[in-house]
């Protein structure tokens, strides 16, 4: 397997290079010029992983949605199931941002995250 990527860690942006070794389970990463290069690109092959913002129902005369987030980043191929969750949620109008909406979806130790305030 070979893969190329741009790193998004720093604003450099370097252009990786990623090939498999013939052991199947190693990689030669080249073109990152610093070490979290090399450790974005390692994490990227084997476990990729992305935070999850989307919205949510609000009981609240302001808004009808709310803006949400995952508290860390989840796996890439657990992302629809990750969304399908969260959109069960609904949350009445007083809000803060940085509250907890839901703790620990699918054991996962991810909680959903309000990014906004929502006053009555």
């Amino acid at each position: 397997m070979n893969k190329e990527l741009t790193c998004i860690i720093c604003p450099i942006g370097c252009n990786l290079k990623i090939n498999q070794i013939d052991d199947g389970c190693s990689y030669i990463i080249k073109g990152y010029k610093c070490k979290k290069g090399k450790i974005f690109a390692e994490e990227e092959v084997i476990d990729p992983r992305r935070i999850i913002t989307t919205t949510i129902k609000i009981d609240s005369k302001k808004l009808n949605r709310l803006p949400v987030k995952t508290s860390k980043p989840v796996p890439k191929n657990e992302i629809l199931n990750f969304v399908k969750e969260i959109k069960k949620i609904k949350t009445g109008p007083a809000i803060r941002m940085g509250d907890i909406l839901s703790r620990n979806i699918f054991n996962s130790g991810v909680d959903i995250i309000s990014c906004m305030t929502v006053t009555e």
